[in-house]
């Protein structure tokens, strides 16, 4: 089974973002569960979904160390959970730095961010989704460019189809906005993903156990 973490801050779409991906995989057949844990929803406040889906899942949150999948739409979220990966965790990150609210808080510099992840994992892939979406004319669609790098992955590796995933997205509306947004962030992965970090994907779904 694939074990896929979503983590960012509210008001950047992942439970959009966890739904259209559960969605899809319901629709495919496979058994899909979703948990958010931890934080709250609303804009600002730190939150993280557990999507787990395969044939075998019994439980909404996976072992310890075994997400094979950390989607994270802000950085200090993806380092905050880097403690879940292991070294052949694929970690797609959104190139954004959204500030605490509380004053005085420092944080790392983005160099020593992305520097921390690149030793958590040797599957790191960083997108520049937030930027995408503003020059597509959304202030609100990183999620969908998310959603599309994720989505050549899950398409390459037989798990998920591009076609399946694009047509939930376009249930949303704004169809054809919607459509630009999910195709820039497909593209970005087509030249970026390695034949490894696909073998892998496609190794997880053939060695799923019970859940």
């Amino acid at each position: 089974m694939l074990n896929v973490l979503i983590s960012g801050v509210g008001g950047q779409g992942l439970l959009t973002l966890s739904r259209i991906l559960g969605q899809a995989a319901l629709s495919k057949g496979f058994k899909t569960y979703i948990a958010e844990t931890h934080g709250m929803s609303q804009r600002g406040g730190s939150v993280s979904v557990f999507l787990r889906i395969g044939e075998d899942v019994m439980a909404p949150l996976p072992p310890e160390d075994d997400v094979n999948l950390h989607i994270s739409m802000e950085l200090i979220e993806a380092v905050r959970y880097s403690i879940t990966h292991n070294e052949r965790t694929v970690v797609v990150v959104n190139n954004k730095v959204i500030r605490p609210s509380l004053p005085g808080v420092r944080i790392p510099s983005i160099d020593d961010m992305l520097e921390a992840l690149k030793k958590s994992t040797r599957n790191l892939y960083v997108t520049d989704a937030s930027d995408a979406s503003l020059r597509l004319g959304s202030t609100i669609g990183a999620n969908i460019v998310m959603l599309g790098f994720v989505t050549y992955l899950l398409d390459k590796s037989s798990i998920l189809s591009k076609d399946l995933v694009l047509g939930k997205v376009l249930e949303l509306g704004s169809r054809e906005l919607n459509a630009r947004l999910f195709e820039a962030g497909y593209l970005d992965a087509t030249g970026k993903v390695t034949q490894e970090t696909i073998d892998y994907l496609v190794n997880v779904m053939k060695n799923a156990g019970s859940g």
